[in-house]
């Protein structure tokens, strides 16, 4: 009795043994693994790469930069005249009918302000750059650092890599090097921040407003 018992196990153990692994439980984990791929990401993970992307854009915000390194980019004509001296030549906007400018108040008493190459809008007591060339000492504070006319493209790049690496080539002159900045991180201003090179140093910077 207890052989023929002993037989009946061992039929038993073999049976399964021959019946290789669950085939149920192995769609199981399949299904486990497909539900994990297919799982949402947390929303963190979206905000973290428009995060990255932002960081990636180069940007020159107006409110880092110091203008010979004491005056933002809009103050008023006392502050113009301590920095920068008087004007050298004086132009009105309505002579030049601009298709867009910085204070668009369009008097008829609105001015440009030109002053060793730079130019400048003057609407009654404010004043704000549009041009700004780095001639005759002039320089900009960027964020605790200097640029001046001996700041090259490579200096540029270190402060903003993916605008130099995207550098738009020549002018219309096909003299110049010239690369692109946002004005803000949200990309909520249509303009642009241009910096302009000459044999790898940089000679002046614009803000530009599309009409």
């Amino acid at each position: 009795m207890t052989f023929v018992r002993a037989t009946v196990i061992l039929m038993v153990i073999v049976l399964f043994s021959c019946q290789g692994p669950n085939r149920k439980d192995h769609l199981k984990t399949d299904t486990a693994i497909q539900d994990e791929h297919n799982k949402p990401r947390h929303p963190s993970a979206g905000v973290a790469t428009r995060r990255s992307e932002n960081e990636a854009k180069d940007v020159m915000l107006a409110e880092d930069i110091r203008f010979n390194g004491k005056l933002k980019r809009f103050f008023t004509m006392g502050e113009f005249e301590t920095v920068f001296g008087n004007p050298d030549s004086i132009r009105l906007l309505k002579d030049d009918a601009p298709c867009i400018s910085i204070f668009n108040t369009e008097t008829p008493h609105d001015k440009y302000l030109y002053k060793s190459g730079s130019r400048f809008e003057n609407s009654g007591d404010s004043v704000a750059v549009d041009e700004f060339w780095f001639r005759d000492g002039n320089f900009i504070i960027y964020k605790g650092i200097r640029i001046d006319a001996y700041t090259t493209l490579q200096d540029i790049q270190q402060l903003f890599p993916a605008a130099v690496s995207g550098r738009i080539g020549m002018d219309k002159e096909g003299k110049l090097w010239v690369i692109t900045l946002k004005e803000d991180y949200e990309d909520s201003s249509d303009g642009q921040v241009k910096m302009f090179f000459r044999d790898g140093k940089v000679i002046f910077m614009h803000w530009w407003l599309p009409c």
